[in-house]
């Protein structure tokens, strides 16, 4: 279960992470277009962890509650889709800094999630 203390510390420490990236992108490759790959690939990629921590607390509570979190769904998919869509058909990122940007995004979240000792209490998580 991810707590909102550790999902705002890994927040904080991927936005960490993104900065490096983006110098060193900048840096080496000297893309713009990059950078933004790396930005779109790192929102698309964190977003799913940030609205998780919602859907589980509140989201599967009642009816009213499954109907929101199932328009959250159709509403995530929605930005996924047209995000890619606009940024990568029209030139404006990298399609292989978005690749990079999820990739770093997810392999810090399944680090930090695998190191964690198990709790054993599920509500403590919460």
């Amino acid at each position: 279960m991810i707590s909102r203390n550790l999902l705002r510390n890994v927040g904080f420490a991927l936005m960490g992470l993104f900065i490096l990236s983006s110098a060193a992108a900048l840096a080496v490759w000297k893309s713009p277009a990059l950078v933004g790959g790396l930005a779109l690939g790192f929102t698309l990629g964190a977003f799913p962890f940030a609205s998780w921590a919602w859907v589980v607390t509140r989201g599967l509570a009642s009816s009213r509650s499954r109907a929101m979190a199932v328009i959250l769904l159709v509403v995530k998919m929605a930005l996924y889709a047209g995000g890619l869509y606009l940024c990568v058909t029209h030139s404006l990122v990298d399609p292989i800094g978005v690749m990079v940007g999820v990739t770093e995004v997810v392999f810090a979240i399944c680090t930090v999630l695998a190191l964690q000792p198990p709790v054993s209490d599920p509500k403590e998580a919460a």
